[in-house]
């Protein structure tokens, strides 16, 4: 386990996290989450655990290794912030078309803080809520841009890695990190020809 703030300290402080090109990732874009080694970009899934046409909430990799996934934003607990910054808590949001999924496009760590055999991660936290503890992850450098993804609810971080689910690599809070990079949505807001 690795130590990391639960306060989002002075941004200026603070090292920007970067996309794979370089750029610093922005709160109001949207972004691929897409893991160095081993399967596609990071998506919903329903692992048979819900109704056939319920919205899926499993966050998993693609089974596709050139599947991007689907694009996120990340929302800051401190809305002053325009830039993500490393070790600054933040929610994980899906950008989802269709409505009906609306409310189930945030991170969180399922049935925290009781103590299953294992943390999953799925949708369902509401955007922004400081109370909501299970919801705020950080973005911890690997080196380079490439970046681990921690849950740190009391100062005390765990990594997000994978662990195998009905098919998919499922994410989950585990003891060896998944190494990711960011890669921004091209298009985004742009009106096509």
């Amino acid at each position: 386990m690795a130590t990391c703030t639960t306060d989002t300290p002075n941004q200026a402080l603070l090292r920007d996290v970067h996309d794979i090109d370089g750029n610093p990732l922005q709160v109001k874009a949207r972004y691929f989450i897409f893991p160095v080694i081993g399967g596609g970009g990071v998506r919903l899934a329903n692992l048979g655990d819900q109704d056939e046409n319920a919205c899926a909430t499993a966050v998993v990799l693609s089974r596709s290794e050139v599947d991007k996934g689907k694009a996120v934003n990340f929302i800051p607990k401190d809305p002053k912030h325009e830039k993500i910054v490393e070790a600054s808590s933040v929610n994980i949001q899906f950008y989802l078309d269709y409505y009906k999924c609306a409310n189930l496009t945030v991170w969180k760590v399922d049935n925290y803080p009781t103590l299953p055999s294992r943390y999953t991660i799925s949708t369902g936290a509401t955007p922004g809520n400081p109370l909501e503890l299970n919801s705020w992850f950080q973005i911890m450098s690997l080196g380079g841009s490439t970046y681990k993804i921690v849950f740190c609810p009391f100062g005390e971080c765990q990594n997000v890695g994978i662990a195998e689910e009905n098919g998919y690599n499922r994410l989950v809070l585990a003891e060896n990190a998944k190494a990711f990079v960011f890669i921004k949505q091209g298009g985004y807001g742009k009106a096509e020809a």
